[in-house]
């Protein structure tokens, strides 16, 4: 039954997902910034509803523009993201060629970066500072890679330096999924392809995604590795963790990539 159940959830996702790209193409680079952002959220919504996974947002949002870092665990998180405040996504630049949904990636103004090239980070630098001035929501997985979700990984703080620049409050948010009330690791898209993740998770009953809305980060007269181990002690105690940057050195030179991978920690 689960596989009948699974079958259909999996093929009215994808015809869902194909007739988002015509949206995309033929109407959501039309209109007006409000509109897109109310067309956004309904949609992630609809997705997460389709693909029979329930869906909840523990915690206060913030109302105003901020940059939001979120630990990665599937591709599922970008739907529940955009389903809770949308905003513009920082991505590797391997999505963008992604069928189907690195199309919709595109077309809902994600930022792509080259995870292995030092001058793709200052040019995403700039486009999230001029963002961030805008007024504008900026997401950001700054784990650097994707996890099974039974654990945080250190977070890379070079993309949060705009938020530093700007002055730009940091929302973290702690995104847990669990089978039946239990954590698991079956929305996890780590090592796998999208289209099997999608698969399990259409196939799987019981499926949830919560996010936990941390306390917003004051950056103010703060570094950006001070704040980054701020969000990690507030994400990881969400998550029930340990903290992987509690007694973290502070000269620590990190890489410069700073988006999800599929690779395991």
């Amino acid at each position: 039954m689960n596989k009948i159940v699974g079958s259909f959830r999996f093929i009215l996702a994808l015809l869902f997902a194909l007739a988002c790209i015509l949206l995309v193409l033929f109407y959501l680079q039309w209109i007006k910034p409000e509109a897109k952002r109310k067309i956004i959220k309904t949609w992630a919504r609809t997705f997460i509803d389709m693909i029979g996974m329930r869906f909840s947002v523990e915690g206060d949002v913030y109302k105003s523009h901020c940059l939001i870092v979120a630990n990665h665990i599937s591709f599922v998180d970008i739907f529940a993201l955009n389903a809770m405040k949308p905003g513009r996504f920082i991505a590797k630049s391997e999505i963008a060629g992604w069928p189907v949904f690195g199309r919709i990636a595109k077309g809902v103004d994600t930022l792509f970066i080259q995870r292995k090239n030092r001058r793709s980070i200052i040019s995403v630098n700039e486009q999230i500072s001029a963002a961030l001035m805008q007024h504008q929501t900026i997401m950001l997985f700054p784990e650097g890679k994707t996890s099974e979700g039974v654990s945080l990984l250190p977070l890379k703080p070079n993309l949060i330096e705009p938020a530093i620049l700007s002055g730009t409050p940091v929302l973290p948010v702690a995104i847990c999924y669990t089978e039946n009330g239990e954590k698991t690791t079956k929305a996890s898209y780590a090592n796998i392809s999208i289209f099997k993740c999608l698969w399990t998770i259409c196939s799987t009953p019981g499926l949830a995604v919560t996010l936990k809305v941390l306390p917003t980060i004051n950056v103010e007269g703060k570094t950006r590795h001070e704040v980054a181990c701020e969000a990690s002690a507030l994400m990881s105690s969400a998550m029930g963790v340990a903290d992987p940057m509690k007694d973290y050195p502070d000269n620590v030179h990190h890489h410069c990539d700073a988006v999800g991978t599929h690779e395991k920690a």
